[in-house]
């Protein structure tokens, strides 16, 4: 028989940024998804633009479109 073990929901796919400004510049720091077991799920990290590897509140990561070469772009020529 085999033995419950305790699932966690699939890792957030595709890439994400968090924007942070930092010394009046806007940041877009690429996220990395860790699994806390102490919060039970998957928290969003990035590093910053001072090095450090850093949580950051899930609701204001933003996942960047499939196709999109950087982040902000529309993809639309002027």
């Amino acid at each position: 028989m085999k033995s419950q073990k305790n699932k966690r929901p699939r890792k957030p796919g595709g890439r994400w940024i968090y924007y942070l400004l930092y010394q009046d510049i806007i940041w877009p720091c690429p996220v990395r998804w860790e699994w806390e077991a102490g919060y039970g799920g998957w928290l969003p990290f990035y590093y910053a633009p001072t090095l450090e590897f850093i949580a950051a509140d899930p609701a204001r990561v933003i996942r960047v479109p499939r196709g999109s070469k950087s982040p902000g772009k529309t993809g639309t020529k002027n």
